[in-house]
């Protein structure tokens, strides 16, 4: 098999790799919530739509966006160390891809094929308009079959969609106006302002919030599988196509990951407390920290 028909082949199995600690952490969380929910049989089942509005196309829904975009916005104050750690691992994540970005760059540009071009031209449109189609099947699924999870999806797509690589996403790019590869010779050229809008990448966020949003609401391997998988190989695309970089999607691809979970645990109803604790000791033998959770 040629080298670069070798590439595409592994990429789907490497990204479900990656996407299985997620998968672990989400069903570790799942049975949580359910012990908590059996603890508590006498009180009221909560709805499946959890805090959803009945239907996408209301008023009612309009206000919960609202309600959305400013938890999304405001929540690093509320972050514990938990969450400060994780955004320092992403942040370690985009910074080790950039170290990359000139040597994947030419690596993937030197093995371009005609063949592989056209096809990444028409996929990476399920990072832009083919991903709200997706959405909309969802939303029309659910409201013919009344299917609750199927409109939970749509809504939680649409909203990560707005929140994530709509508003994050594009204020993002003009702040930081980095040039495409396909515009420069210069790996790292900034011109905050300039109308550039390389990093992050709108492609990888929109594909990542809208499959986040699938995978989160139907929990199972090949799902997240799929989902996960189709949204790589957008990222994948948009270096193919010479449109970002290395580092540009990988920003991208976990501003909508984040983003896109924030807003369907927060639909489903209050967070789990039951959350990884941190705290740094010292004493007259050593230092180090020491981890916690309470149970």
């Amino acid at each position: 098999m040629p080298r670069h028909g070798l590439r595409i082949y592994l990429a789907i199995p490497a990204l479900a790799l990656v996407a299985q600690p997620f998968t672990a952490a989400q069903a570790q969380t799942a049975a949580s919530l359910r012990s908590d929910a059996d603890a508590g049989a006498t009180a009221t089942q909560p709805s499946a739509a959890g805090i959803r509005p009945s239907h996408l196309w209301t008023a009612d829904y309009l206000g919960l966006l609202w309600s959305d975009t400013g938890a999304v916005l405001t929540s690093p104050s509320r972050w514990d160390q938990e969450d400060w750690t994780y955004a320092g691992f992403a942040a370690a994540g985009i910074g080790a891809a950039a170290s990359l970005d000139s040597t994947l760059k030419n690596h993937v540009q030197a093995n371009r094929t005609a063949g592989e071009d056209n096809f990444f031209r028409q996929y990476q449109n399920l990072g832009s308009i083919w991903s709200f189609g997706i959405i909309g099947a969802f939303e029309v699924w659910g409201e013919a079959c009344g299917d609750t999870v199927a409109k939970n999806t749509a809504m939680d797509a649409l909203t990560a969609s707005i929140i994530g690589p709509g508003l994050i996403g594009t204020s993002v790019k003009y702040a930081v106006g980095r040039e495409r590869p396909s515009t420069t010779s210069r790996t790292f050229k900034f011109r905050p302002f300039s109308g550039n809008q390389a990093f992050p990448s709108g492609h990888a966020a929109q594909a990542f919030a809208v499959a986040t949003a699938i995978a989160e609401n139907y929990p199972t391997w090949w799902v997240q599988t799929l989902c996960y998988g189709g949204a790589g190989l957008v990222a994948f695309a948009r270096v193919e196509q010479d449109a970002h970089y290395t580092s540009d999607v990988v920003a991208g691809s976990l501003l909508g990951w984040a983003v896109a979970r924030a807003v369907v645990h927060r639909h489903q109803g209050p967070p789990n407390p039951r959350k990884l604790s941190w705290s740094p000791y010292a004493n007259g033998n050593g230092a180090g920290l020491v981890f916690f959770k309470p149970f």
